[in-house]
């Protein structure tokens, strides 16, 4: 699977339908392919940043007509047809110009994009890369995300990476706004640790994987306690200990902050029934055993 960078920028010789097809000429020595990955890097009105990614559906070449063939060497042109796209309603700006920019550099450590090949029209992204700016992009809140119907519940191995992480960010956006941002056992407010614990098994639960009422807002600390059976949270909202190893300093403030009923509060949205069911068959810790 190859990783691209799609430029978007002010040109007249091939028409661009962003979001549904990019088109360009057999100058590039690229092999774009299906199934491959890309985002946007749009240069059009003086910016600089990322508007956009989405997943390459198939590729098909064609002659140049009279405006494409403005170059020699301009033999075949081909139109990547796009799918699963994901608009960015904010630009992610990486120019150098902006304290903005200038920080997500930073945060994507990037130095030198010239370095990094990025002054081509099409470049080869490194996969970490791309992993890298559709997390920032997702982290900054430059894409629109709306709480899922029933429909939208089901999310299936076989979708492309891009559909697939997608369908997830809307269901830890919707379960961690449920409980206004705070850690349904220790309390935490920390956005950045945050994040959306599936009740019922991702692996196994396909039809509930992005269902809200199947997950649970948890900090980093927490949610790895409790995916693997360290921790086990009850529909009272109390929280037993299952580990025999019992508790450390840090594992007693995490499990102290919160009292019962404060944590049955954040329950409100939760599908107790997959949570009792849970509660029911505990988990028996075990290192590299989590549950999604």
């Amino acid at each position: 699977m190859g990783h691209w960078i799609f430029k978007l920028s002010d040109q007249i010789q091939y028409l661009d339908h962003p979001g549904r097809a990019y088109v360009y000429d057999n100058r590039h020595s690229v092999k774009v392919t299906s199934e491959d990955l890309f985002v946007y890097l749009d240069k059009r009105g003086g910016g600089y940043g990322f508007t956009g990614h989405g997943t390459v559906k198939k590729v098909q070449m064609r002659s140049p007509n009279p405006t494409e063939q403005w170059h020699p060497r301009v033999n075949c042109v081909y139109t990547a047809e796009l799918g699963d796209y994901v608009q960015y309603n904010r630009t992610l700006d990486i120019r150098l110009t902006s304290v903005e920019g200038k920080n997500n550099r930073s945060r994507l450590g990037i130095t030198d994009v010239n370095r990094l090949g990025w002054s081509r029209s099409i470049t080869w992204l490194n996969p970490d890369m791309f992993g890298r700016i559709i997390e920032l992009a997702y982290q900054q809140h430059c894409i629109e995300i709306l709480p899922p119907n029933s429909s939208d519940y089901e999310v299936r191995d076989e979708w492309s990476l891009v559909r697939r992480r997608h369908s997830i960010e809307r269901f830890k956006e919707t379960v961690l706004r449920r409980q206004n941002f705070t850690c349904a056992i220790c309390g935490s407010t920390l956005e950045g640790v945050l994040d959306a614990a599936h009740i019922s098994s991702y692996s196994t639960d396909i039809k509930n994987r992005a269902n809200p009422a199947n997950g649970i807002g948890l900090c980093a600390y927490c949610h790895r306690a409790f995916d693997r059976g360290i921790f086990q949270l009850n529909v009272d909202g109390v929280v037993s200990l299952l580990d025999s190893t019992g508790p450390d300093l840090i594992t007693e403030a995490h499990l102290s902050n919160l009292s019962a009923a404060a944590r049955r509060q954040l329950l409100n949205g939760v599908d107790l029934e997959l949570l009792r069911h849970r509660s029911a068959h505990p988990r028996i810790s075990r290192i590299g055993q989590e549950n999604n």
